[in-house]
This record gives C-alpha cells, structure tokens and sequence, in this order.
C-alpha cells in the first residue's frame, strides 16, 4: 500500500505552548497527496501540506483561477476530481454540503460518472473526509470506496478557521487502527489534536453536534450582551467577566470580538451553520429526540438568512438584537480595544482553552498570582 511506505515523518512534536518547529516528510513522488474543495477548509488544509514541503494535488469546481495563491507556492492542479485522484495515494476533500460531496465523489442517481474521484481512485489510496457533512451519505460514499480496495477516514475538523490555518486544529477521526495509524502524521499537520471516535459516522455525529451547541450559543449571546449595554455594563469588563465566569463559552471567547469589528464571523457562515442545524435535526428525527430549542434556532437562522444573507457570519443572530433595539453592540472605545485582538489556543487537562494575544487581558496577572 502507497501509504505504508509513503509516510514518513520526522520531529513531528507538538509542545503544549508552541508549534512544532521542524518537520522532514518523505513521499513517494511530488503531488501524491491531493485536496479536493477549496473554500475556506480547503486552502487552509492545503497552506499547511505546503508548509510541510508538500507539493499537494489541488481541485475545485470554480476552476484554476481560483486557487492561483496555492499554485504560486507550489500545489499542482488537476482538470477534474478522477485526474487527481488517479495521481495520489491520498484524497482529500472538504466541501460543504453532503451533495457536493456526492458530486466530487461522481456520485449519480444512475451511478458513478467518469470524472469523479470514484472513477480515478487507483487500489490501496486512502480517502480523508473533512467535511462536515450527513454520516449515512459518508458511510454510503466509504462503501464504494472500499469496494475499490481503497480505505475511508472520517475527519472533521473543529476549534475555528484561524487555528487550522497555522496548523492547531482538532479532529475528530473515525477509521480502522490500521489506517489511522498511517494518515495520523499527515491529519496532524493541520489537526495535531487528534480524537478517537469510535466507529466510522459517530466523529461526523460528534462535530455536528458541536456546531449545534455553538448555534445557540451564538443566538443567546447577542440578547445577554444588549442587556450588559442597557444597563450601562462597559463591554470589554463584561468580556473579561464572563470569560472568568460560568457563563462562558469558546463562542463568547472567540466570537465576542467579531461583534465589536462588525463583522460577526466571518469565517464560519450563516448558511453553514443552518446546514448543521438542519442535519443534526434529521439525526434527532431518526431517534426521535425533541429539539425545542435548536427548532428555534433553527428558524433564527433562516431569518438571518432573509435579512442579512446566506454568507453573513455565523455570529449574525447578535445583529438582530441589535437592529431590534436600534442599538449597536459596538462602540469606538471598546472596538478600538479589539482591533489588534487574536487568539491561539492550548488544552488544559483535556479541555480547549483560548489564549487571547494582542489585548488587554486582566486574568493573565490573576493567573501569575494563583499560580
């Protein structure tokens, strides 16, 4: 297999406060790697393959132009999903809706079409899902994978676009041992934190549920912090409160200050958000489980949608609080306090921990006097 004699990485070690600062990959020959989609996941995915000395194969429906940055560094491109795949002993691919995974994969009604990956797929590759996307259409595509003596890995990835784009991000993985164990080094260079879920399909459960949580998260806190400003609470004192308190969240902590510059998240859309909503309430159909609350949320988000449109920020149910009490969450003082603001992130006794940089932060003297 390509894989068992392809991977081999050296001074692959992460330290608890710092990158990994070396690593020297061999690969059978240059491009053998691939990532099909390249929206926001994708080209961080394929940013950190380049900075391992990588030379990745690269696919997206929106054509060449669109990947001219990753070109320039060095990524070489494919003129369909079966050309790259026929090139590599690894597929990647990180696409937004489980159709358009489908679509990648050459998945038809009437069958496989001839220029998906399917058709390219050559025996012994691996195929790496990040997407986050419905578990029985992935269990579906990992069938006809393996039907070509090929094997699937499940990897959705967490903890924010800005963590995966310099290498720090968290996935959740459901594979085999064996394969696992062969791709580990190469998940890790995006997803060094990695975790066992078990049995393929229940990782996409677990991130799906994620995002869910982070949903209502973000719809409740545009309500607490128009309270705050109501009653007259300085912004940034509630910010550094509620991060100490048992009120917080990774949302408040990561999320509270694109509110401050407007531009409630960006990096994650609405319209993303609303399609794990909607695939976590088909699970909680199938099991029958009662969603009163992410029901709600639900239908937060397809009024954000209407309002603001379907690539606002994630974070944009704090704008309707906002628009509804025709005041802005925002003002020069606590947006100017911001404006540098950035954040890595740590684990600390198992749990994710924000390390905010580049802002005034009270609780780092608390810490130095606890500790």
């Amino acid at each position: 297999m390509h894989v068992q004699r392809g991977i081999r990485l050296t001074a692959l070690r992460m330290h608890a406060h710092a990158r990994f600062s070396s690593t020297s990959i061999d690969w059978p020959r240059p491009g053998r790697v691939g990532m099909i989609g390249l929206g926001q996941l994708g080209q961080a995915v394929v940013g950190n393959l380049l900075r391992a000395g990588l030379a990745p194969v690269i696919y997206d429906v929106k054509g060449e132009s669109s990947a001219s940055k990753l070109l320039d560094q060095g990524a070489v491109w494919a003129s369909s999903g079966k050309a790259l795949a026929e090139k590599c002993d690894v597929v990647l691919t990180g696409l937004p809706r489980p159709t358009d995974v489908s679509a990648a994969m050459g998945l038809t009604a009437s069958g496989v079409g001839p220029d998906g990956i399917l058709a390219g797929l050559q025996p012994g590759t691996v195929w790496i899902e990040h997407s986050t996307t419905d578990f029985e259409n992935t269990n579906k595509i990992r069938a006809e994978v393996e039907k070509r003596g090929c094997k699937a890995v499940a990897a959705p990835v967490t903890g924010g676009m800005q963590i995966l784009k310099v290498g720090k991000m968290v996935a959740l993985v459901g594979a085999d041992e064996e394969t696992f164990q062969q791709v580990k080094p190469l998940i890790s260079l995006s997803a060094p934190r990695i975790i066992r879920c078990g049995e393929f399909g229940h990782e996409t459960v677990v991130k799906i549920l994620t995002n869910m949580l982070c949903a209502v998260q973000d719809c409740a806190m545009g309500e607490v912090m128009m309270i705050a400003k109501k009653s007259g609470v300085d912004m940034k004192l509630l910010f550094d409160a509620m991060r100490i308190s048992s009120g917080n969240s990774f949302c408040w902590e990561t999320e509270f200050a694109r509110v401050m510059d407007g531009t409630y998240y960006p990096d994650f859309t609405s319209e993303m958000m609303a399609k794990d909503i909607e695939l976590g309430q088909s699970l909680a159909r199938k099991h029958g489980v009662p969603m009163l609350m992410h029901g709600q949320v639900a239908q937060i988000y397809d009024l954000c949608m209407a309002k603001y449109g379907k690539d606002s920020g994630s974070t944009i149910p704090v704008k309707l609080v906002e628009d509804a009490c025709h005041t802005s969450l925002a003002d020069e003082a606590t947006s100017k306090k911001f404006k540098d603001w950035t954040y890595t992130t740590e684990i600390a006794d198992g749990s994710y921990v924000i390390v905010h940089k580049n802002i005034d932060n009270p609780h780092s003297e608390i810490s130095k006097k606890i500790s």
